[in-house]
């Protein structure tokens, strides 16, 4: 239930954050920003997806991975951004920054919800499993 109410947050936040920085698309091209945050906030739903339905094709360790993969690539795609926007020195990035700032915001929830789901993952499997010296 969790993982479906986290997807539709990150559904939402990934959403709001692309339209976000397409309407200021023009002001981080200006500083020579790339348009790669857009495409990465729509992936942040794609990381509770990968975890509810992936376990069938990947291993679980390998499948924590790569989902971790891709929020921490986004989380640094976006901090380099919105700091070489912070070294502009002008008034016209303050909407470019706040939209930077949710892109941040969203891989670090996304990075949040990995380690809980590790975790939460590896309690049950030490659960599951027969006790030591039995």
């Amino acid at each position: 239930m969790l993982d479906i109410a986290l997807l539709i947050v990150l559904l939402v936040l990934g959403t709001r954050t692309f339209l976000a920085l397409r309407r200021e698309s023009t002001v981080r091209a200006e500083f020579g920003q790339s348009s790669q945050l857009d495409w990465l906030a729509l992936s942040y739903p794609l990381g509770p997806v990968l975890l509810l339905v992936g376990t069938w094709i990947l291993p679980l360790v390998i499948l924590l991975a790569v989902v971790a993969a891709i929020y921490a690539y986004a989380l640094l795609v976006a901090s380099r951004q919105r700091h070489a926007l912070e070294c502009a020195g002008t008034n016209r990035v303050k909407g470019a920054l706040l939209a930077t700032s949710s892109a941040s915001l969203g891989a670090i929830v996304g990075l949040i919800y990995v380690a809980l789901a590790a975790v939460f993952m590896f309690l049950v499997r030490a659960i599951q499993s027969p006790t030591l010296g039995a």
